[in-house]
């Protein structure tokens, strides 16, 4: 006594739940499951359905390169704000830096002056800049 196979639009319905059920448990889709499913040998089922055994594999594999896909754009979207963080952070050092430098500039200036009157030392260059004559 041979048991009726199912319709292909009952193993296709079995194939698009066992789908749905794999993604919302994050476990693998296979075929096998919808053989139990359906209650068919392995040997019938690829014998009698290839077609949507095939169709089966390529959602699968469109599944996975979404997943792929998903990943590479959410590493993009990390690395990008690890960047800004970094531009951030190396713009700040350089403004702190850039101060150091100012204040190490106005100190060296603040020490020459001081030297040129402990030693009575004037240079020319400074002296001419006062006096207005323009030359230098």
């Amino acid at each position: 006594m041979n048991r009726p196979l199912p319709t292909e639009e009952q193993v296709r319905s079995a194939m698009t739940a066992e789908l749905a059920e794999s993604e919302a448990s994050d476990r693998r889709a296979t075929v096998t499951n919808v053989e139990k499913q359906l209650g068919v040998t392995h040997a019938t089922f690829y014998r009698n359905y290839s077609d949507l055994i095939e169709w089966f594999k390529a959602q699968l594999v469109a599944r996975r390169q979404e997943a792929v896909t998903e990943k590479a754009a959410s590493k993009r979207e990390d690395d990008l704000a690890r960047l800004r963080r970094e531009n951030t952070d190396l713009r700040k050092q350089v403004r702190i830096y850039a101060e150091a430098i100012r204040q190490l500039t106005l100190d060296k200036s603040a020490l020459e002056d001081e030297l040129q009157g402990v030693t009575g030392i004037t240079r020319l260059g400074d002296r001419r800049r006062q006096r207005g004559d323009g030359y230098q």
